[in-house]
């Protein structure tokens, strides 16, 4: 399934509220691929519910500061991020048959990660306070091109959703309860024939 950014776009934007749930997503313990090493080291919103970013981090400066060891930092460090379990909070929906993160506009490699908590977007926000719309890359310097995210208009909904959830200590996997729940519910689709 190889959508253009143009497609991905458009499907986001044709998708109503009610097919966006907010979820915490946990790596499910592989050892990680370049990339993916190169991706939780960047984001600032992981959580590491066995050991904090302080502590991996100074394992990493304390490894750094040994001459012997020093050569063999980055695939050490590879190896303990592989293994913690990280957490990060995501705003989900399907793209076909695949769960898309809008939030870090990204699909979700469900082999590698296991979502251990989910809710509907549209339980804690209604349309007049949040919309799914363009941004561009002055607006969000990540971005690369015009493209579509959710914006809030209370951000705080969104981070006491992630300090209730993003530290819990179960870890069960809801991936399966997740699809089962999401795929074929065609909102969009029942939304335009109620206003036929």
């Amino acid at each position: 399934m190889n959508y253009l950014h143009e497609e991905f776009n458009q499907i986001l934007l044709s998708k109503s509220l009610n097919e966006f749930y907010l979820a915490v997503i946990e790596n499910r313990g592989e050892l990680l691929t370049d990339d993916e090493y190169q991706k939780i080291t960047k984001r600032s919103d992981n959580v590491y519910t066995e050991a904090s970013k302080e502590d991996i981090d100074s394992l990493s400066e304390q490894l750094q500061s040994n001459e012997k060891l020093k050569e063999f930092v980055p695939d050490l460090m590879k190896g303990v991020y592989s293994f913690a379990r990280i957490r990060h909070l995501a705003i989900l929906t399907i793209i076909g048959d695949k769960v898309y993160d809008i939030a870090n506009v990204e699909f979700v490699d469900l082999k590698r990660n296991k979502i251990v908590h989910y809710d509907n977007f549209a339980n804690y926000y209604g349309e007049a306070n949040a919309r799914i719309r363009f941004f561009t890359p002055e607006e969000v310097p990540q971005l690369k091109e015009k493209t579509v995210l959710i914006d809030v208009d209370d951000e705080s909904i969104v981070s006491a959703y992630e300090k209730a959830h993003v530290n819990q200590e179960e870890s069960e996997d809801l991936t399966s309860s997740f699809l089962a729940e999401v795929k074929g519910k065609p909102y969009t689709l029942s939304r335009k024939n109620d206003n036929n």
